[in-house]
């Protein structure tokens, strides 16, 4: 997704999220790029929020809701997760959203979160350095690859 994509799509959802009730943050490519990493691409925006939050934006995006395997239950994620393709781009969503660790499965919080402006709202998405902390607990390569380039930004490189 490219970056005029991306603002549209938030300005698509901005509306719904705003009036979402339950706590929810933009994680992933999405988040660096609203902090202003340059980073090359954006799949889609991935919201985290609760079970309450995930379930409310299922009924609202119901029309946009795609198809799909669920991620296996001995995967490293587990969530109330949905997919969704607006005409400007893919949405992800995770609803209580866990990562196994461990062998235990830990619930993901944005601790912190920042309220990043774009496409006319205030987008919560953790600061960086709490970014790339969610991004080494996802682990997969694609997710370390992220957390490299923005502990690299922290250290002036």
């Amino acid at each position: 997704m490219t970056g005029a994509e991306l603002t549209a799509l938030l300005a698509r959802l901005w509306p719904d999220l705003e009036a979402l009730s339950e706590p929810w943050a933009v994680i992933g490519s999405a988040a660096m790029i609203l902090a202003g990493v340059d980073w090359p691409d954006c799949a889609d925006l991935d919201i985290v929020t609760t079970d309450a939050g995930a379930a409310r934006l299922e009924g609202l995006w119901a029309a946009w809701r795609r198809p799909g395997e669920p991620p296996p239950p001995n995967g490293p994620f587990r969530s109330r997760f949905a997919r969704f393709a607006f005409p400007q781009g893919a949405v992800e969503t995770m609803g209580d959203l866990e990562i196994r660790e461990a062998g235990a499965w830990r619930r993901l919080t944005v601790l912190s979160p920042v309220r990043f402006e774009a496409a006319g709202g205030l987008w919560p998405a953790p600061g960086l350095a709490e970014q790339a902390q969610i991004l080494r607990r996802f682990g997969r390569p694609k997710d370390l690859a992220k957390a490299r380039h923005l502990e690299d930004l922290g250290k002036g490189g």
